[in-house]
């Protein structure tokens, strides 16, 4: 047998790069360039995203806790320590805002630019690079690629013809162990010579078909390899970017090695290095403890020319402490005159009540000369000198117009002079001197605070932006209004620190 067909000779194609078409991945390698810079842009995009985010939240971390800080009860050193925190987060997030506006302004355009300098995108679709490196490497392919398909061919008429001899060799060997008719037993004997030549000239043709085959096999090798290395020079270019690019945006996120970065944490630890607690508890004895200064009490004439100039202190007060002081004497001096006229000692002629509309009614007594209507019981003397007369008449005229004035300018409603109950400062029908007139009628309208205030006297209310109360009084002329928080309290407040709840 001239040849003999071998399970081992039929080819099962490989992996291999010089395997036909192999070359796609190669071709496709460079496709995969330019999506694998969108995936990088996709990247930085989010970590900018992830920097901004953070920056706002410490941000928004610093500004709430400061203003904690500020408003809690820490106090100095360790407060400023505290609040060295809220400003480490304020600098920290301004670095974290800079490597968002370094990964998107200066990475992330340089990738954006490079994509569209390397890959150009055709009309038809796909890029001109990929067009390219497809067509090299067909090229380089096609006159190997045609052989090896002639030698395919060759190579399955050999296998063929093989098959065929073995069949008819098998033919003729039964044929003989049968006893067959020696007519029969020639042609099989023809046929198998037959296969055989058949065989032989397969085999020949196959053979110089893998020889010429081989014999293009180096130039084939060669030119693969020169388009390959020029895409390899082209992915070469995209890992060196990439790289670069890489070891940027390392750069832009290191804070560690930014001076900056450094001086905050440096400023930080010195800062809260700093804290002192006897300092600290110095500061608060000095403000808050037995350090702090005293008004202790001492003896105060009465001083009626500031009267008017706190927002407390009105006609009403004034006329209360004056028949607080004088009802006492009323007690015992049963006759009294207006301050408009005060008669002198000794006189005869009863009081008249004055019934003005701008002046004030008050008991008074027949006093001796040069007392002082104004000093309780047990500090009068008998005796008193000619000044000390004159002194008294001036200082009572002094009252007198004094209570005028108060009474025209602030309008106050007319206080009433008929003797009711046999009391002349009575205002209603019991002749109490020491009960207040009828109250006006009171408003009630919800109002909302804009701001925080805290009360500095004891008759001023305390509030934050945002507590919603009642208003339950006009706004006087000194811009106040008389208010009631929640839970019950009524006092003063500024009446440019809330507005009408619609």
């Amino acid at each position: 047998m001239s040849g003999a067909y071998d399970e081992s000779m039929i080819d099962v194609s490989s992996d291999s790069f010089w395997e036909v078409s192999n070359y796609k991945r190669t071709v496709k390698r460079v496709e995969d360039g330019s999506r694998l810079c969108t995936d990088l842009m996709n990247c930085l995009h989010e970590r900018a995203r992830i920097e901004k985010a953070y920056a706002q939240q410490l941000t928004e971390w610093g500004k709430r806790w400061r203003q904690l800080t500020e408003k809690g009860p820490q106090y100095g050193t360790l407060e400023r320590a505290w609040s060295a925190l809220c400003t480490e987060a304020e600098k920290v997030s301004e670095l974290h805002m800079e490597v968002k506006a370094a990964l998107m302004g200066e990475d992330y355009e340089k990738l954006k630019n490079w994509q569209r300098d390397s890959y150009h995108k055709q009309m038809i679709g796909g890029f001109k690079e990929t067009k390219e490196a497809e067509d090299g490497f067909r090229k380089a392919q096609k006159p190997w690629a045609k052989k090896l398909k002639e030698v395919e061919t060759m190579k399955k008429a050999y296998h063929n013809a093989c098959k065929e001899e073995k069949l008819a060799a098998s033919r003729e060997t039964n044929s003989k162990l049968e006893n067959s008719n020696p007519e029969a037993q020639k042609k099989l004997q023809e046929k198998v010579e037959k296969c055989q030549q058949e065989a032989q000239k397969t085999k020949e043709r196959y053979e110089k078909s893998l020889e010429e085959l081989n014999k293009l096999t180096p130039q084939y090798m060669e030119n693969m390899e020169q388009v390959f290395e020029q895409w390899q020079q082209f992915e070469d270019k995209r890992i060196r970017f990439f790289r670069e690019v890489l070891l940027e945006v390392k750069q832009h996120l290191d804070l560690s090695a930014n001076h900056r970065f450094q001086t905050i944490y440096h400023t930080l630890e010195d800062t809260i290095s700093a804290t002192d607690a006897e300092e600290d508890l110095k500061w608060f004895r000095s403000n808050h403890g037995p350090g702090m200064p005293m008004n202790w009490p001492q003896f105060e004439n009465l001083d009626w020319s500031n009267h008017r100039s706190s927002k407390r202190w009105s006609i009403v007060d004034c006329s209360m402490d004056l028949n607080r002081t004088l009802s006492r004497r009323e007690k015992k001096k049963p006759e009294g005159v207006t301050l408009t006229g005060i008669s002198p000692a000794g006189s005869d002629q009863p009081a008249q009540p004055a019934k003005t509309s701008s002046s004030l009614t008050v008991p008074t007594y027949n006093a001796p000369a040069g007392s002082n209507p104004f000093e309780d019981d047990e500090d009068e003397e008998p005796e008193e000198t000619a000044m000390e007369q004159q002194t008294s008449v001036n200082h009572t005229d002094a009252i007198k117009e004094e209570i005028k004035t108060v009474s025209s300018t602030e309008k106050t409603q007319d206080w009433a002079d008929e003797d009711t109950g046999g009391n002349p400062f009575s205002t209603n029908g019991n002749g109490n001197p020491f009960e207040e007139e009828p109250a006006s009628p009171v408003t009630s309208v919800p109002v909302r605070a804009l701001y925080d205030y805290e009360g500095q006297e004891q008759d001023e209310l305390s509030f934050k932006a945002g507590d919603e109360f009642t208003k339950i009084g006009e706004e006087d002329d000194q811009g106040w209004c008389k208010g009631r928080l929640k839970d019950g309290q009524e006092g003063l407040y500024p009446a440019n620190y809330v507005e009408p709840i619609q």
